[in-house]
């Protein structure tokens, strides 16, 4: 299981996130990673970002002078941010973090926190994990859904049941959790009781619909596990969006249409699949939608699970009755991260680059973001997320390596720690996992250099032999800072094998030195 306003600024001025009075508990400057997955905004001077270590924020109310920060509270989930949604006044994020059981390596959610006055306080929601049933119930459990009773398999870990997606209605936050499937909560406050989470049943993967008071419960069961182990791909929850009573879920099995009723219960009206309904793959991670002259337009983000599938993305501009597919890849195959819709526009992140169409169907690509001025750059080929600011002008633009600022000049944001004197960044270094461009690999040495010395580095491996030598008469210098980028590779042009490297800085006449791991 696999699992455009004012002219942009040419200067900023980063300003502690400790000077923000309503984030009292921050106490560092800057984003909590430089891998940004997701990116809402609260109103036109307040964005939040999801990112691979914790939430983070921007204040824009001086576009002169951008403050950035991120939270670090115990009310707020452990890990990366795989989800973030903001809708009815209410931010909601989930976390995740990896964890070691027998199999290997495998994703645990770790819950999810909301907000009601932007970002002031939170209230902490523990994954939602249903209780060990009897062993006479042979694994599961019965909820009380359109007034039956159904079974469903009792999902008692939070590993591989991770909240990929949330949906904030104006009485429930809904979450997408592989595992976990379709569940919610009721946020609105209440004078006392205890509140659950619910799970919502979904079409089997054979069903087409499956409506409230009709479902043939001798023969039917919520059960995310894979078919030939009695389950079903349409229960694995991934993407869940809100467009007034219409809930969009996508599954590993497809696309879910559902009206929300006078009762709040769901009718799925119709189960969309690739092989019947022109969508082009089964697993959909994610909806947006566009507002276009009389009528929406509502875009999937539809992965391949088997041939002939492929991943593109899939509209459809009257409400499900027909699809359309449309690659921002051209023929080329690559994932869509995620879509993002203003006006005409709609932008694509994906593996391979920031793609923007206005007609849906004919897609023009953007450099990756350069500084024109100091030459700092996003190593990475792969966009996450973007967001549009439309009293700003400006597009936001978060990778795995920083985010970048596009108005008519581009600015690159990336948050480290200043190097003492001389650092290596990321390390350990992935070579094939980490900043791709090309094929190729790339890290970063970073030193300080405030005189600005011609800075000159010897890589050498645990033998003690020199491996590359590198020397930039033009190297990357932001505020007394240098940067050197290295690709991985030795002076014949091979990737180097795993293992500790010793790197040694010569800055005028003197010599610093940082350990590096390179895995392969």
């Amino acid at each position: 299981m696999e699992l455009a306003c004012s002219q942009l600024p040419f200067e900023y001025e980063l300003v502690r996130a400790s000077d923000l009075g309503r984030f009292e508990s921050i106490s560092d400057f800057g984003f909590a990673s430089n891998s940004i997955m997701d990116i809402r905004n609260y109103n036109d001077s307040l964005l939040f970002f999801g990112t691979g270590a914790g939430l983070s924020f921007s204040d824009l109310s001086s576009p002169s002078n951008i403050q950035y920060g991120h939270f670090i509270l115990q009310e707020l989930p452990r890990g990366g941010n795989p989800a973030l949604a903001i809708g009815h006044g209410i931010i909601a994020v989930s976390g995740v973090l990896d964890t070691t059981v027998f199999t290997g390596s495998e994703p645990r959610g770790t819950g999810i926190a909301y907000s009601r006055n932007g970002g002031e306080s939170w209230t902490y929601l523990p994954q939602s994990v249903d209780p060990i049933p009897l062993e006479s119930a042979d694994g599961y459990q019965t909820i009380i859904w359109g007034e039956q009773e159904i079974f469903t398999l009792a999902v008692t870990t939070d590993i591989d049941n991770v909240s990929y997606d949330i949906a904030v209605g104006n009485q429930y936050i809904y979450t997408a959790n592989w595992a976990g499937g379709i569940r919610r909560y009721n946020h609105l406050p209440t004078s006392g009781g205890t509140k659950n989470w619910e799970i919502i049943p979904l079409p089997r993967d054979n069903d087409l619909d499956l409506y409230c008071g009709d479902i043939d419960v001798e023969n039917f069961q919520v059960n995310p596990k894979d078919p030939g182990d009695g389950g079903y791909h349409n229960h694995k929850g991934f993407s869940v969006y809100i467009l007034e009573d219409t809930l969009w879920v996508g599954t590993a099995a497809g696309i879910n249409k559902g009206i929300i009723d006078d009762d709040n219960c769901i009718n799925w009206i119709r189960h969309y699949q690739s092989g019947l309904d022109n969508i082009s793959g089964n697993w959909v991670i994610g909806f947006e939608h566009q507002e276009m002259d009389g009528f929406i337009r509502l875009w999937a983000i539809t992965w391949a699970t088997q041939y002939p599938e492929t991943h593109s993305l899939s509209y459809t501009d009257n409400g499900g009755e027909s699809w359309h597919i449309t690659n921002p890849l051209s023929n080329k195959s690559g994932k869509v991260y995620n879509v993002t819709a203003y006006g005409d526009s709609i932008w694509a992140s994906t593996e391979f680059g920031l793609y923007l169409t206005e007609d849906g169907e004919h897609w023009e690509k953007y450099d990756r973001p350069v500084e024109i001025e100091t030459g700092e750059q996003i190593l990475s080929e792969a966009v996450f997320s973007t967001y549009y600011s439309q009293s700003h002008q400006m597009l936001w633009v978060g990778t795995g390596d920083g985010m970048a600022l596009i108005n008519e000049i581009t600015i690159v944001t990336r948050f480290w720690d200043s190097p003492s004197p001389f650092s290596a960044y990321p390390n350990p270094f992935l070579i094939n996992d980490y900043n791709q461009i090309d094929n190729d690999g790339y890290m970063r040495f970073v030193y300080s250099n405030p005189n600005g010395y011609t800075g000159k580095i010897d890589v050498f491996d645990f033998a003690m032999d020199q491996i590359i030598h590198l020397m930039d008469q033009n190297p990357i210098s932001l505020d007394g800072e240098n940067e050197i980028i290295w690709n991985g590779r030795n002076e014949y042009g091979h990737k180097v094998a795993n293992g500790v490297y010793f790197c040694r800085l010569s800055l005028n006449e003197k010599y610093y030195w940082t350990k590096l791991a390179i895995i392969n």
